[in-house]
């Protein structure tokens, strides 16, 4: 498929008015709003973490046009999942690969293009204002995918030109009217009849602003068979990022991946990230301090006091899938190690700040999950059976009770059910099945959620989609309110794409998604209020984690590490 890219007219008379270059210094900039698509939902007050080649995530390619005009960069924002939770899943396609050009004397993205595909070559036109972009990756099992996409710089328009989906690894241009590429073989069987993985072939075309989508067929072209050629080095393309922005007094910062966000009262915001366990922002919107680590912060859970927060921060690799879980003292960046583990963990906190520490590993069946007291203190360990990086998320916010999933059938992702843990006895007692009615009661996955108390009751308003042998379709994801502890379902929303983050405030739900929308329900009935496409600096971002606090604070943290902090209304 053809990426999507958009044009930052807003950053530019920002720009205009010379307040580009402080924010890309301090991490921070001002905008206006987010582009409404039915009714407002939030403003943006400033975006926290913002800097040069802020959308592109970790660069791959790096190349500038001849005129030296244009900086184009291909990269990626990682791939939406850690070993707690997986929210890859949508009913189009996910685009975590950007391609950005940039104006090199002021840096502004002008084009932002998603796509599918790894970005592995970038070839600005001799004469023509285009942009060549080759992508693609093998499937990791018998395919070699991709596609070839021209951006048309005038206009923003970009077309994915090759008629069936090939991995195209290297570009150059010949001259004004053919093209030279590199492409995998299609298959294994390809490979091993060539003996080798690549093939290169020319595209001549009288006018390239003029060809149209799914047009060019490869095999109307000779190909000759060489060997694969790999020109992507995100070493060498992050200091060449780093060099440009030191040339005009920036700094280039990689950040990605937001997973954790939290809105304290005075203002502060704190952040979980790649190579970041936590971090914190003043209420003025300025670094305050930073916890490096070299995996990945994936949960802050603010303690009842709002003085410290237990963070869990995985190793980031399958190889290495130690979690560290530690509390953190939120004046200062303080850290006290509370536990090492030699398996990744997912942390469930209730509103009294007992937390326990769930085993995510694949053998994790085998171990009991130990709770603590709000002190840190062991009061007991409960049996919940296999953790399933799909199916047992259930992140409720502010529950009364310490909340999980466990499957009560013969396999643990079959026929899972709410439980709770009882304080007195320190045993699990079922609440109620996660299947809300028989037409969802195939199998609900991922339930990220929050528990609220309002005139209709105390209840849980929680996400998850169905499970279909073709994947996520078209209305498979539901938000839907539960009453508590009965589980009876008062009302329902359908949508369709994975659900990222759900927080409350105000007689509202929140919810994100990973088609980049945020959506606002009332909590009483589940009415529609609005809802908007998630932009910085003019061009969408993925959310990926979500926070509120009275009275109208709404945080977001975002897939290329970047955190929208927002003012909304009320119900």
């Amino acid at each position: 498929m053809g990426g999507s890219a958009a044009n930052d007219e807003e950053a530019d008379q920002a720009a205009s008015r010379g307040s580009a270059a402080k924010p890309q210094n301090s991490g921070r900039r001002r905008l206006r709003s987010m582009t409404d698509i039915e009714g407002t939902v939030a403003s943006v007050r400033y975006v926290l973490g913002d800097g040069p080649f802020a959308e592109i995530g970790e660069a791959r390619v790096v190349v500038t046009d001849p005129t030296g005009e244009h900086i184009a960069v291909g990269g990626s924002a990682g791939y939406p999942q850690w070993a707690g939770r997986d929210v890859a899943k949508t009913s189009g396609t996910g685009v975590w690969n950007h391609v950005g050009v940039y104006d090199a004397r002021t840096l502004r993205c002008r084009w932002l293009l998603q796509l599918r595909w790894p970005v592995n070559a970038l070839a600005f036109h001799p004469e023509r204002p285009i942009l060549a972009v080759g992508s693609g990756s093998y499937d990791g099992g018998y395919m070699f995918e991709g596609e070839l996409t021209l951006l048309d710089l005038d206009s923003g328009r970009d077309v994915s030109i090759l008629k069936a989906s090939r991995e195209v690894t290297r570009l150059c241009w010949r001259d004004g009217q053919t093209l030279e590429v590199t492409l995998s073989v299609r298959d294994d069987d390809e490979l091993e009849e060539l003996g080798t993985s690549a093939v290169t072939t020319t595209i001549t075309l009288d006018d390239w602003t003029a060809v149209s989508a799914r047009s060019v067929r490869v095999a109307d072209f000779p190909a000759t068979p060489v060997e694969g050629v790999d020109d992507t080095n995100r070493a060498t393309a992050e200091a060449a990022l780093r060099a440009i922005a030191s040339g005009m007094g920036l700094r280039r910062v990689l950040r990605r991946r937001v997973w954790a966000v939290a809105a304290l009262a005075d203002g502060r915001v704190l952040a979980g990230l790649d190579q970041v366990a936590a971090e914190c922002w003043t209420g003025a919107g300025e670094p305050l301090w930073s916890l490096p680590t070299d995996g990945t912060g994936c949960q802050i859970l603010v303690d009842p006091g709002g003085a410290t927060a237990i963070v869990n921060t995985w190793r980031g690799r399958w190889d290495d899938p130690r979690a560290i879980i530690e509390r953190v003292g939120l004046a200062d960046g303080s850290r006290e190690p509370l536990h090492i583990l030699g398996y990744p963990a997912v942390i469930t906190t209730d509103d009294s700040g007992r937390f326990a520490v769930r085993d995510t590993s694949y053998e994790g069946g085998h171990r009991p999950t130990p709770v603590f007291d709000p002190s840190g203190a062991l009061v007991a360990e409960v049996q919940l059976g296999r953790y399933d990086l799909f199916n047992h998320f259930f992140d409720i916010r502010r529950a009364p009770a310490l909340l999980f999933l466990k499957g009560m059938g013969k396999e643990p992702y079959e026929d899972k059910w709410v439980v709770a843990l009882d304080p007195e006895r320190h045993v699990i007692e079922p609440l109620f099945p996660l299947a809300w009615d028989a037409v969802c009661g195939r199998q609900i996955l991922d339930a990220p959620g929050v528990f609220i108390s309002d005139a209709e009751g105390d209840a849980v308003i929680h996400a998850g989609w169905l499970h279909h042998g073709h994947g996520l379709l078209p209305g498979n994801v539901h938000v839907v309110r539960r009453s508590y502890p009965d589980g009876r379902a008062r009302w329902t929303h359908s949508a369709d794409h994975q659900v990222t983050a759900v927080d409350a405030l105000g007689g509202i739900v929140y919810v994100t998604f990973n088609s980049g929308e945020l959506l606002a329900l009332r909590t009483t009935d589940g009415h529609v209020l609005g809802r908007q496409r998630l932009m910085a600096n003019g061009h969408p971002v993925v959310p990926l984690s979500l926070g509120t606090h009275p009275p109208d604070t709404v945080v977001i943290g975002t897939m290329d590490g970047r955190i929208l902090v927002c003012r909304v209304g009320k119900a």
